[in-house]
Order: structure tokens, then C-alpha cells, then sequence
């Protein structure tokens, strides 16, 4: 299966970026904590703490690169408000694995790429493959990242992991109801 290599503007931050007090302001979030995530304020806080302009100058298919520590002290809403801002990939030097995970969840890949805050500047355009761990620079040459699982490839090109399912427990049941086994 082939997949599109996002490609996009980047978006730069630096280090120890904390996900609940940084990207979004996680005490107006937890106000509405038990309820379905409201992807429009989410998206209208995004990153606005430390970039102002963020929230009305992102384009989708846009690029995060992050430096140490991307996003520590992150609750789901964090992916949540990224995602819903049109970012395509996250890339960084380092984060935690939870980030990676409930990220990936919802659609949102995140890679962790050693040289990447170096090599990049804020608004230029590179292509990132979390199925291959490729990031191309501006200039033409490559970093590489670890590259994701096929599991994680299918998340990530379903748009998450409930899609996924959904798809998955649907083939299921037709193959069921045909008498057959599911594709």
C-alpha cells in the first residue's frame, strides 16, 4: 500500500514544551473534563501561549518540529488540539512515549528525529515519513527517524485507532455474514 508523504511549512519550537500548559491551557480544558473534546476551542488555544499567531496563521498539512522534551505533561486534548489545527506530522528530538501514543490514537503520527531542531528553520517546507522515519530537509538531504510499526502505519493512515477498528470490525462482520474470512 502506498501512502502520501506529508510535506509541509514547519512550525518551530524549542525545548521542554509542556503539552497541558504550553500547547493548550489545560485549566480552561479540564473545566469540561468527562465530555467529548471541543476541537474548535482546542484548535483556537493551540500553541497561542507561545506563538500568538499559531492558532489563525496554520495551514493544514503544516509541520511541528519540536526540540527536548516535546509536549511533557500532556493530556489527550494536547494531540487532540494539534490535530485539529490541519498538522500533518509532528517531529522532534525527544518526548514521551505517552505523547506518542495518544497521539497515533487520534490520527496525529509523532516522530522523534536526533539533528531535527538543528537542521530546520521556522516556515520551511520538508517532507516527513513516519512509515519510513525519513525526514527531507530543504536542501534535499535526509534525517532518519525510527520508522513506525505496520500497526502504527495503519493507525496513523486510518486517522486513528477507533477508525481503525471501525473498519477492521466491519470487514469482520461482512466476511461473517458472507461465510468467509475478512480480507
Amino acid at each position: 500500500m502506498t501512502h502520501a508523504i506529508p510535506k509541509g511549512r514547519v512550525w518551530k519550537f524549542g525545548d521542554d514544551v509542556c503539552g497541558d500548559d504550553g500547547i493548550i491551557d489545560y485549566s480552561i480544558v479540564r473545566e469540561s473534563f468527562g465530555k467529548e473534546p471541543d476541537e474548535a476551542a482546542l484548535r483556537a488555544m493551540c500553541f497561542r501561549r507561545l506563538r500568538p499567531e499559531f492558532p489563525g496563521q496554520v495551514r493544514s498539512g503544516d509541520i511541528v518540529v519540536g526540540g527536548h522534551n516535546f509536549a511533557h505533561h500532556n493530556h489527550v486534548e494536547v494531540s487532540v488540539a494539534i490535530r485539529a489545527s490541519g498538522i500533518a506530522v509532528v517531529v522532534v528530538e525527544s518526548c514521551e512515549a505517552t505523547f506518542i501514543r495518544r497521539a497515533l490514537n487520534t490520527g496525529l503520527p509523532i516522530m522523534t528525529c536526533p539533528g531535527i531542531a538543528a537542521a530546520v528553520r521556522d516556515g520551511e517546507v520538508i517532507g516527513a515519513d513516519p512509515a519510513t522515519g525519513t525526514v527531507t530537509l530543504p536542501s534535499g538531504s535526509v534525517l532518519q527517524a525510527k520508522p513506525f510499526s505496520p500497526r502504527m502505519v495503519q493507525i496513523w493512515q486510518a486517522g486513528g485507532v477507533i477508525p481503525l477498528l471501525e473498519r477492521e470490525f466491519a470487514a469482520r462482520r461482512a466476511a461473517d455474514a458472507a461465510g468467509g474470512t475478512p480480507a
